[in-house]
């Protein structure tokens, strides 16, 4: 059998996907902690409703440790998705594996307000994708081309200064995204697998 007849399966990049769990021992830590708070209401109330805040809080603690892992990472292709958002493998210019103590040195003091985090406390480590600079950057201030003058100025009278007009924060590009995950290296070389993919489709 020809061997060039399996090299797109060969080329095809492996994806990855992560779920962010929270440690198990966080289950027995919530019912403990409902357990507790059950028995501050039993020794108040009495009879058979003593055990209805029991009924109430243990479900309630474990689906609330459970929604905490719902988050997951994951490159389908040639997109990186962390939670909700999602961006192009071939927008990322540049990702950095990142100790627990850079992961929180670079969301905390030194942290860019414009940045994308999708953190999760008890994973630890994480990556930054630095993200390609637009081709055309959103200018701040500036009078649009065509745009009239302030009808209300007298001709001759000198122009006032231009007013800053801060753009949306939705509209600003983001600098850098920083992403948590149990696994740096294999989400890393992720990444590199669906870039190389990338440029020989192209």
């Amino acid at each position: 059998m020809d061997p060039a007849t399996h090299q797109p399966d060969q080329a095809r990049p492996a994806g990855y996907h992560e779920r962010l769990r929270t440690p198990r021992w966080w289950y027995l830590a919530a019912v403990g902690v409902a357990v507790l708070l059950g028995l501050e209401f039993a020794v108040a109330i009495s009879g058979w409703v003593a055990w209805a805040p029991f009924a109430l809080l243990l479900p309630g603690a474990l689906l609330t440790v459970w929604r905490l892992s719902s988050g997951s990472v994951s490159v389908d292709g040639a997109t990186l998705r962390a939670g909700e958002r999602s961006v192009a493998v071939t927008e990322i210019e540049q990702a950095i594996d990142l100790s627990p103590t850079e992961l929180r040195r670079l969301v905390g003091r030194h942290s860019d307000p414009l940045a994308f985090t999708y953190i999760r406390s008890w994973v630890g480590p994480g990556v930054q994708l630095v993200l390609r600079p637009p081709a055309d950057p959103p200018q701040l201030g500036r009078q649009a081309p065509g745009e009239p003058a302030d009808a209300r100025q007298a001709p001759g009278e000198p122009a006032d200064p231009p007013q800053d007009d801060p753009l949306p924060a939705e509209r600003l590009p983001e600098p850098y995204w920083v992403v948590s995950t149990r696994h740096p290296d294999q989400l890393l070389a992720a990444l590199q697998a669906a870039q190389a993919a990338g440029s020989r489709s192209r």
